[in-house]
């Protein structure tokens, strides 16, 4: 997880870490770390390839949703089937490796989990690209594959609140035949997946492709209402 530095860090100790005020730093694990010596929360931390302690007052986290902290792999997989497209995910604290972290990608009728390796210097990878922070790791992977024998690009979990919503109002129809999309924009989908139609306007819909999660144009005679 990747927080600023709201003010400079001066170090009393060998097992602090300096930094400088508006620089980014990599929190490695985010259960405090109280200290009977003072009354400051204290965190485990990296910048530049050196990790220590830093307090907790003196930084702001950048969260996302899609980091879940210490959760458990079963935990996840009932978190992640909930949700109705490929490629919905969450990045966990390792259970076998504190201090590091799990990737759980929904794919097909399952749930696949991968280790995030660091390599000496800290950076992040899964497979030859490195990173130098989860959020960045996260971000390629949204356009480039976490799998080498599937493409699964990883895409942000619904809340089931909204999910709820979608159903309750869902105009859902059945795609009778393949779609091949030959412009930019334009919804990609399969005979069979179900298509949530967003917008109609004459023989060109906007909807959302319910097996991907995926959004765009395409020709309404293609799809059939759900019966």
């Amino acid at each position: 997880m990747e927080a600023v530095a709201k003010h400079d860090f001066v170090p009393t100790a060998e097992n602090e870490l300096a930094f400088k005020k508006r620089s980014i730093l990599k929190v490695l694990e985010l259960s405090f770390i109280s200290s009977p010596d003072d009354d400051k929360n204290w965190l485990k931390a990296e910048q530049s390839g050196r990790d220590g302690l830093i307090p907790a007052n003196y930084i702001k986290l950048k969260p996302h949703g899609w980091f879940h902290g210490k959760i458990a792999c079963a935990k996840a997989e009932e978190l992640l089937m909930r949700q109705k497209f490929d490629g919905a995910f969450l990045i966990r604290e390792s259970e076998s490796t504190p201090g590091d972290f799990s990737l759980s990608v929904r794919f097909g009728d399952g749930v696949q989990h991968s280790k995030v390796l660091r390599d000496g210097s800290g950076k992040y990878f899964l497979w030859v690209v490195k990173f130098n922070s989860l959020n960045e790791l996260v971000e390629y992977h949204r356009t480039s594959s976490v799998s080498r024998s599937q493409l699964i690009l990883l895409k942000d979990m619904v809340e089931e609140s909204q999910m709820a919503d979608e159903e309750e109002g869902a105009d859902v129809f059945i795609a009778s035949h393949e779609f091949r999309p030959e412009e930019e924009g334009e919804l990609y989908f399969k005979r069979g997946d179900q298509i949530k139609v967003l917008e109609k306007e004459g023989e060109w819909w906007k909807g959302i492709n319910m097996s991907t999660g995926n959004e765009g144009l395409f020709l309404a005679t293609y799809v059939q209402k759900k019966a």
